[in-house]
């Protein structure tokens, strides 16, 4: 049976929808995109982005022959959880749990509502280097004094919890952290960054191909 994929999640969901647009991707696909969307949010839905509700109007009721695919924590990795911990003296590993329990309640409501069928993507790695001032997003999160090796262990961290809670439901979980990390520092290869200075999105055609890749592989 062939399925339509719908993408829905953080602004990191470009990376899909330039693959769709380059006919990378096998199946037909729809794309929803809520710029700065955090998994936490999603138990919120006064959320100042509206995530929670937007992912509704889109995804609600379950549509038959759509996978939906979810991409969502790099904001709380790369900024969220460490800024709370600064400003607020929040426990760190608290608002993993807490996020990711957001995440997953969100999961089964999808699931309860009759979507057989789920993709969870991993959660992009941080692209913001130490003490970087320059772009929008690095303005933006210059108050995180957390160094681009902490919040890249704790991307990893959230995805591998990712792929225990798809596993743990019978649904699909991919990943492209293993393609674009420098084996020498542990970090984000330089070769992926974006092309535009201090665009904190990973490189637009490099990441589309790898997504597609690892979409493609799965049996939809």
């Amino acid at each position: 049976m062939m399925h339509s994929l719908y993408f829905v999640g953080d602004s990191h969901v470009q990376s899909f929808e330039i693959a769709a647009a380059l006919g990378l991707l096998r199946h037909p696909a729809r794309f929803l995109i809520v710029p700065g969307a955090t998994a936490v949010g999603l138990r919120n839905p006064e959320s100042q982005t509206q995530a929670l509700a937007q992912f509704r109007q889109g995804l609600l009721p379950a549509r038959p022959g759509v996978v939906p695919v979810i991409q969502l924590g790099e904001v709380d990795c790369g900024f969220v959880m460490w800024w709370r911990a600064q400003t607020h003296g929040e426990c760190l590993e608290a608002q993993l749990q807490a996020s990711l329990a957001a995440y997953t309640g969100f999961v089964d409501s999808l699931l309860e509502v009759g979507y057989s069928h789920l993709v969870l993507t991993g959660a992009v790695l941080p692209t913001i280097r130490d003490g970087q001032q320059w772009g929008r997003v690095a303005r933006a999160r210059h108050a995180v004094t957390a160094s681009q090796r902490d919040r890249t262990d704790l991307t990893i961290r959230y995805n591998q919890a990712l792929a225990a809670m798809a596993a743990e439901r019978g649904i699909l979980y991919t990943d492209i952290s293993a393609h674009v990390l420098d084996p020498e520092t542990g970090l984000l290869a330089d070769p992926f960054r974006n092309t535009t200075p201090g665009d904190h999105h990973l490189h637009p055609i490099k990441a589309a191909h790898l997504w597609a890749a690892a979409i493609n592989s799965l049996v939809l």
